[in-house]
């Protein structure tokens, strides 16, 4: 009885069970009585065996189980005064209502009853009303989740208003709630009129919950008590939901900072002197949640008129500006607390709600607004809803966008009418964020931020032939701003309207620390972005965006102070590159425009093999034999496909063709066998080498052309191409198969050295240039590849270039001086040998052994293992600067510089990183049971590896001034620009290039011919 020890059913069972707040659990002869999931006093036992006793069975204490029972029977709702008490007590219930809607439609289906008969199939009729009125891409998840919100959030909605008293049945607290939330009432109507007994428990208990709230003391103790509820509510109902919804609070500042910026557009820009106040001037928040924006803007438009003519004049602008004011909202949760709030607002104000109600809808803003209506062909509250949004999202003209749109990057098949159209000859409309040859970086458009920007600005400036002026205000990530996959969204902006404004909030850049976040919840960078269209061009129809660029550093506060002083035409804007696709950054003198981009030299470029599944790769290879054993071992279906983690890409089912150089696999890996899985060296970050399980059934993405690439002189460059960086090396090398974030845990763009059939991967005519332009010297690709990280792998470089690396992508300046070029590849040769653990350019007269990268006995810099790590995995890494000395548990490493421990990539702080793999509760990402799977004990290979890995980083840091005076050296030198190469017939831009050459298998030539 005891829950801990449940097996998987009953474990199951009671995660259901724990949601209710009184639950007296027995097994006849064990009873214990539990609140809201936390027992409740001693347990009390019975004698007699449950199945022989009879009559005999009897409570070895009568009086204690007496108690248990007086207990349970006199439980009553608690009083709830606050928000969280509030949240605790109905997220419980309403994931009870879903679980057990989930049940109801499965044994639906397992019914023999005829389809249409709804007495058989209650909730598949329900579903099927909810999909043809609401949302008709709803699955059986989605129709759970929302049935469940629904109903809780009315009946939220009917004690507000004073509507909702524990004997009244749920259809007449629909009837009461239909006069001013005609929506939410039908709703409740619709979903709980036929309902069966198992429901019934359920509802009664969350309408006793939900009538004990004492409203007055919630909105009296905070003027918006539902600012934060649903984000609570979210959070202890269902967090996987949050996440995937990206449902975050708005911090209030950042939405009135928002607000008053775009009144300034209106104001400045297309000449409403009266801002929102202005009649013509229509607003939406396509994803308004709890509705925040659009309340911020009401109270402001009640403020300007109270101040300029007087209080009186408050309510009649609030009354103008509601039939004006328009929310789309997918989830009715957050839609019924915008109502709840709105309403509100408006009795303060002592505004009128406008006739039909207020313009806020339950709807999927990505949907098809042009539906046929004879699919919509009745006329209840829920199909007059979605039958006025879609009037709006198709027939309205819109002038402002505003919101903080959900963000989700495997949003792919969840864009609607925006991604796709389906039946339709035309294209979609985010085929106007698309660039051609831009496709490998435009995976990053299957986002759900992107969509909503791409119906935004379709919106306001492409849907309304007459009316196509406006301006669209967003905050969102901002990697589309100056990444590579947002090339094809910059020049549709830059060509579709005039001016631009990009606040970025997050120079810190990924997964900064918390305390400088705006979302504390949210690791991505995030951005301002605002751009309006005027209604005539000047100077002819042709436009060309002006964009402005500024940054907000510092902690949260401090951007916020930041944010109310920023004005439209203030002198902190930086102007931005002005031509179609560059990046939204500040254009710069630094030259940096004319170095030849990294990925034109070495043009063949690719992302690193993408698992998807963390237990795949792992730092020893013992660990990854026990994985794949205990997946290997398991017979029960559902288990193994959980401890596989199955994918639309890879499931147990899969056969797939082999990975070049690897043995086939001859059967599924749902009937594999083998206990001993193929196993090959991955990087798998920046210096960290671990093992990775080289079988195409359990990689997503494995790259076989990079697998196809590995050969013993192969070296690998990768430079972070999707995200900015503004210290460490903007290079790095290694000579194993590289992982997709093996750069710094973020992406990355891998640029083999050499091509799968060994030929040079550079672009053509360079290496016969440079030659020319250096004195005749010989070139090889390995030269190049030593300059390269020579002049780009430290710091200094990404320091020298702060503003220009904003935009990913690395530019090489190029020297032409023979001197400043041989003392380049010559430090690049002791970078790459470091980099590569001995394994590349090694030159033992040079003072480069092969495979020994440790420092010898007797040299000051020799990392010595002073005390022993112990035999347990330690928990724990810490530094002592005066020292110098690394602690790992008990064990301890000297002498380590500060900047060794420091050391860091892009961010990510290479020793640390390496620790979080191998410690006691491992950091990496869980995707399986299998990650569960790890050492026992500190394997000795460790501690040679960690010595290995500080004596890297030591070689590196010492070169780092060496580094340093060179990058100058060269920037004060002559360069071949990119204009020079290509003047020279250097094809930098050769499509043909950028693909990977293989040996052909036949035809005129053989393999063995061609060099």
């Amino acid at each position: 009885m005891d829950p801990t020890t449940f097996n998987k059913a009953n474990k199951e069972q009671w995660e259901k069970l724990r949601n209710l707040p009184n639950v007296l659990y027995s097994n006849g002869t064990e009873w214990r009585l539990f609140r809201d999931g936390q027992q409740l006093g001693e347990t009390v036992w019975f004698n007699g065996a449950l199945k022989s006793a009879g009559k005999a069975l009897s409570p070895v204490d009568p009086a204690a189980f007496d108690a248990l029972l007086k207990v349970f029977l006199n439980w009553k709702p608690p009083a709830i005064s606050n928000v969280s008490r509030l949240v605790q007590h109905i997220a419980p219930l309403c994931r009870l209502l879903r679980s057990a809607v989930l049940e109801q439609l499965a044994a639906e289906r397992r019914s023999s009853a005829a389809d249409d008969d709804l007495r058989s199939r209650p909730f598949t009729g329900l579903k099927n009303e909810w999909r043809r009125r609401l949302f008709p891409s709803a699955d059986d998840a989605t129709f759970a989740d929302g049935y469940a919100q629904a109903v809780t959030f009315a009946l939220l909605l009917a004690r507000s208003e004073g509507l909702l008293v524990e004997d009244a049945g749920l259809h007449d607290i629909g009837r009461r709630l239909d006069a001013d939330h005609a929506l939410m009432g039908r709703a409740l109507q619709l979903l709980t009129d036929n309902v069966n007994d198992r429901f019934r428990v359920t509802l009664e208990l969350l309408q006793r919950t939900i009538t004990g709230v004492d409203w007055p003391a919630i909105r009296a103790g905070n003027r918006d008590a539902y600012l934060h509820l649903y984000e609570h509510f979210l959070t202890v109902y269902d967090p996987a939901l949050r996440q995937k919804s990206g449902s975050y609070y708005t911090p209030h500042q950042v939405v009135e900072e928002m607000v008053r910026l775009t009144e300034d557009v209106l104001r400045t820009r297309l000449g409403r002197q009266a801002g929102f106040g202005e009649d013509d001037v229509r607003i939406v928040d396509p994803a308004m949640g709890t509705g925040t924006y659009l309340h911020t803007i009401i109270e402001r438009v009640a403020e300007q008129a109270a101040d300029r003519y007087g209080p009186a004049m408050a309510p009649d602008a609030i009354a103008r500006l509601a039939t004006r004011l328009y929310g789309f909202e997918l989830q009715m949760g957050p839609y019924a607390v915008a109502e709840l709030r709105a309403s509100d607002l408006l009795k303060r104000h002592r505004a009128p709600v406008p006739e039909g109600g207020l313009n806020l809808f339950v709807t999927d803003t990505l949907d098809n607004p042009f539906v046929e209506e004879e699919q919509l062909n009745t006329y209840d509250a829920l199909s007059a809803s979605r039958r006025r949004a879609n009037r709006i999202k198709a027939n309205t003209p819109v002038t402002v966008v505003i919101g903080n749109p959900p963000y989700d990057d495997k949003a792919e098949n969840r864009g609607g009418w925006v991604e796709k159209r389906s039946g339709s000859q035309e294209p979609p409309l985010l085929d106007d964020f698309r660039l051609p040859g831009n496709g490998r970086y435009e995976h990053v458009l299957k986002n759900m931020y992107v969509y909503f920007w791409r119906w935004a600005a379709w919106k306001v400036f492409d849907a309304h032939d007459a009316d196509r002026h406006g301006v669209v205000c967003f905050i969102s990530p901002s990697g589309w701003t100056t990444g590579p996959g947002g090339r094809g969204m910059r020049e549709y902006l830059r060509r579709t309207c005039d001016e631009g404004w990009v606040i970025n909030l997050s120079p810190e850049g990924q997964r900064a620390d918390v305390a400088t976040r705006v979302f504390p919840g949210v690791a991505q960078p995030l951005a301002i972005c605002i751009f309006v269209r005027k209604a005539t061009v000047e100077g002819g129809e042709r436009r060309t965006a002006h964009v402005h660029y500024r940054s907000l550093p510092g902690r949260r506060d401090a951007k916020f102070q930041q944010l109310r002083g920023v004005e439209l035409d203030d002198e902190g804007w930086k102007d931005t590159h002005a031509d179609g696709v560059r990046p939204f950054a500040p254009a710069t003198q630094s030259g940096w425009e004319d170095f030849p981009a990294l990925d034109d030299l070495f043009p063949w470029s690719t992302l690193g093999v993408t698992s998807n599944r963390s237990w795949t790769s792992a730092p020893t290879a013992e660990i990854l034999r026990r994985r794949w054993t205990r997946l290997v071992r398991e017979n029960d279906p559902a288990a193994k496909s959980e401890l596989f983690k199955a994918t639309r890409d890879r499931t147990l089912t899969s056969k797939k063709e082999p990975l070049p150089g690897r043995p086939h696999p001859s059967r599924a890996i749902e009937h594999e066998t083998k206990l001993r899985p193929q196993l090959v060296r991955t990087a798998l970050r920046s210096f960290d080498r671990q093992w990775l399980i080289s079988d195409n059934r359990v990689l997503d993405y494995p790259r076989p052309d990079l697998w196809a690439a590995l050969q013993p002189d192969q070296l690998f460059l990768n430079q972070q191409s999707s995200h900015e960086i503004d210290s460490g090396p903007a290079v790095v090398a290694t000579h194993l198969l590289p992982d997709t974030h093996h750069f710094n845990g973020r992406g990355g763009r891998v640029l083999p050295v050499l091509h799968p059939d060994g030929s040079p991967n550079v672009a053509e005519g360079l290496l016969t240039y440079m030659p020319h332009a250096m004195g005749g010297e010989p070139v090889t690709v390995m030269d190049l590849a030593a300059y390269t990280v020579a002049v780009t792998g430290h710091s200094a470089f990404t320091e020298r270039f702060t503003e220009e690396l904003l935009t990913p992508g690395v530019r090489l300046p190029l020297t032409r001086d023979p001197g400043l070029w041989r003392r380049a590849t010559a430090l690049g040769r002791e970078l790459l040998w470091a980099s590569t653990y001995g394994e590349r350019f090694a030159s033992p007269d040079a003072g480069r052994p092969s495979g020994a990268i440790e420092f010898p006995s007797g040299d000051e810099r020799q990392v010595r293992y002073l005390t022993h790590i112990g035999s347990g995995v330690p928990e724990r890494m810490s530094y002592e600067a005066e020292a110098q000395t690394l602690r790992v548990g008990d064990g301890t490493f000297a002498p380590v510089p500060e900047a060794v421990w420091a050391y860091h990539v892009g961010g990510m702080r290479v020793v640390n990183k390496w620790f979080g793999y191998r410690k006691a509760k491992p950091t990496s990402k869980r995707t399986s049971p299998l990650d569960d799977i790890h050492v026992e004990s500190w394997p000795p290979e460790w501690t040679k590896e960690l010595i290995e890995l500080l004596s890297v980083l030591r070689r590196l840091t010492d070169l780092g001034p060496a580094q340093s005076d060179l990058l100058t050296g060269i920037l004060a030198g002559p360069v071949a620009t990119h204009a020079d190469l290509m003047a020279a017939g250097v094809l930098l831009a050769s499509e043909t290039g950028r693909k990977p050459r293989y040996r052909p298998t036949d035809g005129l030539f053989a393999a063995d011919v061609l060099t």
